[in-house]
Formats: C-alpha cells, structure tokens, sequence
C-alpha cells in the first residue's frame, strides 16, 4: 500500500515537471527571447537606445581602447562596426564601418549626432571622432558638440540626453544640427 502511494506521488511529480517544461518551453522562454530582441532593436535605433545602458562606459580618458569598443559595440550601428583606431596625440577616437546602404541617410545621420554626442559625454578627453563608412567620413569635433548642446556634462542625466538629443532626434529636423557638427568629406 505504501508503495503505491510512493508510485502515485512519483508519477504525479514527474507529470507536474512534464507540464512545467513544456510551459517553459513553449511560452516562457520564447516570450523572453522576444522581449530581448525587441529589445536589441530598441538599441539599434538612436531615437529608442537607452542611453543609461551605456553610463558604464563613463570614463575620464580616450586611451581605454577595450572601454571605447564596448562603447560604440553598444551604440546604434553597433551591427556595421568594422574596428577601431585611436590617435592619443590629437585626442582622437577613428570608427570604422561596413556599408550602410540598407540604412537611411535620416538614421545615419541621427546615428552620427548620436554616437558622437554619448562618446563626448562619457568619455572625457576625447577631443575628435572620425566615422568612417566606405564611402565617406565624418569628422566630428568635441567643440562643435558644446556649441550645439552646451555643457556636455550636464547630459550624464539619461532624462536629459533623452530631451536634449533623443527628442530632438526624433522632432526636429536635423540636416542644420548634422552640419553643425562635423565635417563631411566625400572618398572618390
């Protein structure tokens, strides 16, 4: 009689731990993998990335190169990166990118006010980025930044940088706001 009891119980856990697993696989864990591919997603797109994902890449000088690479690897365009380079003596930060003909100018552009702005705001001696995409580069100065936004230090608040950059990013025509920033050349 006890082992029968013993038996029941036996097989009423094992059936209980089969519906369980199934549970789990079958809505659980593909409602998280979809949650954290919305929202890699989300950190692909310079008007939806949450800045405060990338504070802790905060850091008071450029010549962190492992610090500056999980940086942009976390930063919109992070799928087209195609190394790094740094020049310590101009205070300059070089990324480069694969072809970004599937991407829109509008968020390239977006991309590069993007990137720049959270590179100057956490890294604090970085005076100059160069993009550079295959066919172009982009030359964008810590001085140009400040006379668009101000005191860049001020942005370390992630309710501010979204107001300040994200919103406008998303509102505000930004072909004047690019220009301000950089410099274009065009590689033949």
């Amino acid at each position: 009689m006890k082992r029968t009891m013993k038996n029941k119980l036996i097989i009423g856990l094992f059936i209980t731990g089969l519906i369980l697993f199934g549970w789990m696989n079958l809505f659980y864990l593909p409602e998280k993998e979809n949650l954290q591919a919305e929202e890699m997603l989300r950190q692909l797109d310079p008007e939806t990335h949450d800045f405060s994902k990338v504070l802790v890449y905060e850091n008071l000088y450029m010549g962190n190169n492992s610090n500056n690479a999980h940086l942009f690897q976390s930063l919109p365009l992070q799928n087209y990166l195609n190394g790094f380079e740094q020049d310590p003596d101009r205070f300059l930060l070089i990324v480069n990118y694969k072809d970004l003909s599937d991407v829109s100018p509008r968020q390239v552009q977006q991309s590069v006010i993007y990137n720049t702005t959270a590179a100057f705001v956490l890294i604090k001696n970085l005076e100059q980025i160069e993009l550079r995409l295959p066919n172009e580069t982009f030359l964008v100065n810590r001085s140009n930044v400040e006379s668009v936004l101000g005191n860049l230090d001020e942005l370390l608040d992630p309710l501010l940088f979204e107001k300040e950059v994200q919103q406008r990013l998303k509102t505000e025509e930004i072909k004047d706001w690019f220009d301000q920033y950089l410099q274009v050349s065009k590689e033949g």
